[in-house]
């Protein structure tokens, strides 16, 4: 029998017979238990207790409401979470309190047992909505009846006291053990093998005292308080769902997710569907990722790749199938964690906007890697439980609904992402950034950052040259009381791995282009925002601190009038490329508008990508798709050094305000491609000039002196 199939009977409700009445308030380490003999063990304190409205429970004679109307305990639910007992126990009370007309509100109170009164006691430490539902500071709960043959239903008696208010005593009728239920499913791709169970004690490396038992993933989920069940699926997926190349890109992980799910759905539910799969586009080193980070419902699917590292078994393993096995298995469990919002065990202490946590660098959790603590993964899996935190086990079966259930609050909000800075920052950093003296942003002017990516360490490092340029950097902006929104950019590279050692202390770097992409304009509308940076790499995941960063209102007509027709696809398009030959009606169109700007706004942060953008385009010779069907051809559109000279002075007139705004690097890029572009026309003292200007500048801006000594070198050849 596996773990799951008994976790009612023995980790989860222990229901014995007969025992005397007062035996459920004795805690587990309470002396007066030794009293009690064999058959009367205690019964399970912790689980779910309800007052439901329209019937609320039989009062008993000493039960007050307290300051409610007499009208509100029948419009009012109540959900009371006891934490007390069973098994990895928080000493936690929690309470979710909904209203019709009057709100919601999730408290929590971390409690402890008061041997002189019978009972957990402890203040309310954390409230989530309406405080006003219950505006008291602290509780004191009892559990009493449950035995069989008394007939004494269990119930919870919860005393609301302090807040200058009177004590209000409420009873929770006893519903059910599990603190949260939710289903499971299931796929395979067919060049895949699916994991969804190991035998604890099939590798000789485990605690002495673990189990003799197969865990399920749905079991491992179901002893420790979240009743997991698996609710259809086994479906075998195509691998041609992975396109050509037969490996998964998270769009195809996606697709294949609405297509072969049979509970898919665009709303918050308590479902989570999982894909074994062979291998992600990433490549070997990404053994598994929650990757459902799009829409208005995340966190709903997950996948697992078995033709990755996590099939490869360790050098010298004394038995290498059950540490394959393991692993396998222990990937799968940690993927359907980040399902449920849980951040990584060393994540949890950043930019929390749910409770303060202390990072768990150490911990020997499913949302740990083993590889990261010390001693590596044959310590971390000779402590291992096969269990969470206590502070993962908080969130799980304490956190407000909302930030846990799947499809409701986004990934990367609250307990995840901004929390993180991950444990492979050890070795390598991620940094998001705009060099400008503050991160203020005028009414449409696009928002260009920097990623940097830089070896940290204190030993060489081998990195992908190209990796800040495809697939694996994932940003995310949030603005304040607005959903976190994956950025989408209007292009993705996909370029061969370049190996190369980064040194101690060196760095790559590049630029985005945040202000549009294939999702619109996430950085357009008046206000502050957060935005994140993370990347992949074989490594490990590596997050970056949040940016913060402001929009400011339009100070004039001007802009406001002009908004409409910059705000386009078309015009985020074009600047995002750097400039546009047209050839179409839509980019001949953002053209346009483009030199409107120009002429209206010259001196404008827009104006100054406007004019970069057209001036790149007029500086050198390009081709252009024309004509319709079989009578298309490219045609030779030739340079304009007269306007070019013209775009780009009134772009580059004041070169530190173009760097703010550009950024170094999207700056510097132009600037010197356009220098030469210039001088191929016969303009090279214009082009010499604009060179020369651009070192000069980033040299006073503490620009590295390798940048700064290759565009002298372009400025000195073109003076020749």
């Amino acid at each position: 029998m596996s773990i799951d199939e008994k976790t009612e009977l023995t980790s989860y409700d222990m229901m014995r017979l007969s025992a005397p009445p007062d035996a459920l308030d004795r805690p587990a380490d309470d002396p007066d238990e030794a009293a009690i003999p064999f058959p009367f063990p205690l019964l399970r304190r912790s689980g779910v207790y309800i007052r439901r409205p329209f019937l609320p429970p039989r009062p008993a004679a000493d039960e007050t409401p307290g300051d409610e109307a007499a009208g509100a305990i029948l419009t009012t639910h109540e959900e009371l979470r006891v934490d007390v007992d069973g098994l990895h126990p928080t000493m936690t009370v929690s309470g979710t309190i909904s209203r019709l007309f009057g709100g919601r509100l999730t408290w929590i109170a971390r409690v402890t047992w008061d041997p002189a009164r019978k009972g957990y006691a402890g203040p309310i430490s954390y409230r989530d909505g309406a405080a006003a539902l219950e505006p008291r500071t602290d509780v004191f709960v009892t559990v009493s009846g449950g035995w069989w043959p008394f007939g004494a239903p269990r119930v919870a008696t919860v005393v609301y006291s302090g807040g200058g208010l009177p004590d209000s005593r409420r009873q929770y009728p006893y519903a059910r053990s599990a603190f949260r239920t939710v289903g499971i499913e299931y796929d395979c791709a067919s060049d895949a093998t699916a994991v969804t169970e190991y035998d604890l004690r099939s590798h000789p490396n485990r605690p002495a005292d673990l189990p003799d038992q197969v865990l399920t993933i749905e079991g491992a989920y179901s002893r420790l308080g979240i009743k997991m069940a698996k609710s259809g699926g086994d479906n075998i997926i195509p691998v041609a769902a992975a396109g050509a190349n037969a490996t998964w890109s998270d769009i195809e992980m996606h697709d294949a997710m609405v297509t072969h799910w049979s509970k898919w759905a665009d709303v918050p539910q308590w479902q989570v569907w999982t894909l074994f799969a062979g291998q992600h586009d990433m490549g070997q080193g990404l053994g598994g990722i929650m990757f459902d980070d799009i829409g208005s419902a995340q966190r709903q699917g997950c996948a697992v790749f078995s033709n990755s590292f996590i099939s490869e078994p360790p050098a010298g393993d004394p038995d290498a199938a059950a540490a394959v096995q393991r692993l396998r298995f222990w990937t799968a469990v940690h993927e359907v964690g980040h399902s449920f919002n849980l951040a990584h065990s060393w994540q949890k202490s950043l930019g929390t906007a749910w409770v303060p946590l202390a990072d768990e660098p150490e911990a020997r959790s499913f949302m740990n890697y083993p590889y990261f603590v010390n001693g590596g993964s044959d310590a971390f899996f000779a402590d291992f439980a096969y269990r969470f935190s206590d502070d993962e086990l908080l969130f799980l079966r304490h956190a407000p609904e909302r930030l846990v259930q799947q499809g409701a609050a986004p990934w990367f909000d609250h307990h995840a992402f901004e929390q993180v800075r991950q444990a492979s920052a050890r070795t390598l950093t991620l940094t998001l950034r705009v060099n400008r003296p503050t991160a203020r942003f005028a009414a449409l002017e696009p928002v260009v950052a920097e990623v940097k990516f830089q070896n940290t360490s204190p030993v060489p490092q081998v990195v992908d040259r190209n990796v800040l340029l495809g697939d694996g950097l994932t940003v995310v902006i949030k603005g304040d009381r607005r959903e976190a929104r994956s950025w989408a950019p209007f292009a993705r590279y996909c370029l061969r791995p370049e190996p190369q050692i980064l040194q101690p202390g060196e760095s790559l770097y590049a630029p985005v282009f945040l202000w549009a992409g294939r999702n619109g304009f996430d950085l357009a509308e008046p206000g502050r925002y957060s935005v994140y940076a993370a990347l992949s790499t074989p490594a490990g995941d590596v997050l970056s601190a949040p940016l913060r960063l402001e929009i400011l209102p339009a100070e004039t007509r001007e802009v406001d009038r002009l908004a409409p027709d910059v705000l386009t696809e078309e015009v985020g398009r074009v600047l995002a490329f750097g400039g546009s030959r047209g050839g179409s009606t839509a980019l001949d169109r953002a053209n346009e508008v483009l030199s409107e700007v120009v002429e209206r706004l010259p001196s404008s942060p827009l104006g100054v990508h406007a004019a970069a953008a057209l001036g790149s385009v007029a500086a050198a010779p390009g081709r252009v798709l024309v004509g319709v069907g079989s009578e298309q051809r490219f045609d030779v559109v030739g340079a304009d050094p007269d306007a070019a000279r013209t775009l780009l002075a009134t772009a580059y007139a004041d070169l530190p305000k173009a760097a703010d705004t550009l950024g170094h690097i999207r700056l510097t890029q132009q600037a010197v491609v356009n220098a030469e572009a210039l001088a191929a026309t016969g303009a090279s003292a214009e082009g010499a000039q604009i060179a020369g200007e651009l070192a000069t500048t980033l040299r006073s801006r503490g620009v590295r002196p390798a940048v700064v000594a290759r565009v002298e070198a372009v400025a000195e050849n073109l003076a020749r």
